[in-house]
């Protein structure tokens, strides 16, 4: 019985992706491609570090993905779709040295100083470049330090390496920041003086009052003074910020990895308590996920290729299992809450109000209430 309830509860919240008024996002690894079309000029295109077949439309209404023709891989660069033998490409591909012809040599994905020897279309070697990164341009060992630690899944280092170069974009928590693509890659920033830097315009604007006229990801803290404090980040569960002593400095967990709340580090995506409201569809590899609900487990919501759908609720007295994809009974919250760290210590919801929600109601009627008012309250709600 509590198997086919789950179905109708399902299949009633895909009902629901439909009326969502938030714009889209699309998550590939800590590369968060909705929050960066924000940054830039509505018609940009942006690689995806997932595969190298299509690419990222930047509109007003969110990234629009497109495909490359068979055979034609993107080229961010040329902000372009060229022959697959002529870009060099590696994201999504089984063997790094399809299409090659003669000696390469090209990077191993999600690390900075890892290659493979190519001869031919195959791997006939590999290696590290000792004290320097690997560059796949000049397909050579070159001066430099990782600035991530290697993952084995998607990993952005900055905005440049899906970008055509020489573009400006914006900053998603500060309207006055710019940064600026170099030909080789690397990636320069700014400040505007007198305002802020307009990214429909991409260029320096009036000041609006701290206003930007694009949509902004969840912004930095406040300055900081205790150097290697951690705090999470709202909107991103694989993100966080960590204090160098005197300001916040945004980070990114590894690949398939959440900023945890309770330990103050990163863990796995389903042993984390991840920042209430963060998109827990980072990673997924199910449908419906778990929201971040401490409280009684029982919010739920559809992924669609990192896209979060409308939060949904189980009924009263069923809390939200992902690994089943369904509403069970309350009776098994207690092993599941233990085991899943979006439902860290949740306890079973109930029909009857709680002391704490007593607690909270009057905190809230208290601000408008006058004193016969509220003992009136207190009396019909039985409050001791």
């Amino acid at each position: 019985m509590a198997n086919n309830m789950s179905g109708i509860y399902l299949l009633a919240s895909i009902l629901c992706l439909a009326i969502g008024g938030s714009v889209a996002q699309f998550i590939e690894g800590n590369y968060n491609v909705t929050a960066a079309c924000t940054t830039v000029p509505p018609g940009t295109q942006l690689g995806s570090i997932v595969s190298c077949d299509y690419y990222y439309v930047c509109t007003k209404n969110g990234p629009v993905q497109t495909n490359c023709p068979t055979g034609y891989s993107y080229d961010y660069k040329a902000a372009s779709c060229s022959p697959s033998s002529s870009v060099s490409c590696y994201y999504g591909m089984d063997n790094p040295c399809e299409g090659k012809v003669g000696d390469n040599w090209v990077p191993v994905i999600g690390t900075c100083s890892e290659w493979v020897y190519c001869k031919n279309d195959v791997a006939s070697g590999s290696g590290t470049c000792v004290n320097s990164i690997f560059n796949p341009d000049t397909q050579s060992c070159a001066y430099g330090t990782c600035t991530e630690n290697p993952t084995t899944g998607p990993n952005l280092e900055n905005l440049c390496k899906v970008i055509k170069p020489s573009s400006y974009f914006g900053s998603t928590s500060d309207c006055a920041i710019y940064y600026y693509c170099y030909p080789d890659g690397s990636m320069g920033d700014g400040v505007c003086p007198n305002g802020a830097f307009v990214a429909q315009y991409g260029a320096c604007g009036y000041d609006t009052n701290g206003n930007c006229d694009r949509i902004t990801d969840s912004p930095v803290p406040n300055t900081c003074t205790n150097s290697g404090d951690t705090t999470g980040n709202d909107v991103t569960c694989g993100d966080y910020y960590y204090c160098d002593g005197s300001k916040y400095v945004p980070k990114s967990c590894s690949s398939g990895q959440y900023y945890d709340t309770l330990t103050e580090g990163c863990t796995s995506r389903q042993s984390a308590t991840p920042t209430d409201g963060c998109n827990r569809c980072q990673y997924a590899n199910v449908q419906f996920v778990n929201a971040v609900d401490t409280a009684s487990c029982n919010e739920y919501y559809y992924c669609n290729n990192g896209v979060q759908g409308t939060v949904s609720e189980c009924p009263i007295g069923y809390f939200f299992n992902e690994a089943s994809q369904g509403c069970f009974p309350n009776s098994g919250l207690n092993i599941y809450q233990a085991n899943n760290g979006a439902c860290h210590g949740a306890i079973p919801a109930t029909e009857a109000p709680t002391r704490i929600m007593k607690v909270y109601l009057m905190k809230v009627l208290q601000m408008s209430l006058k004193d016969d008012q509220q003992r009136f309250i207190y009396k019909t709600l039985n409050f001791k």
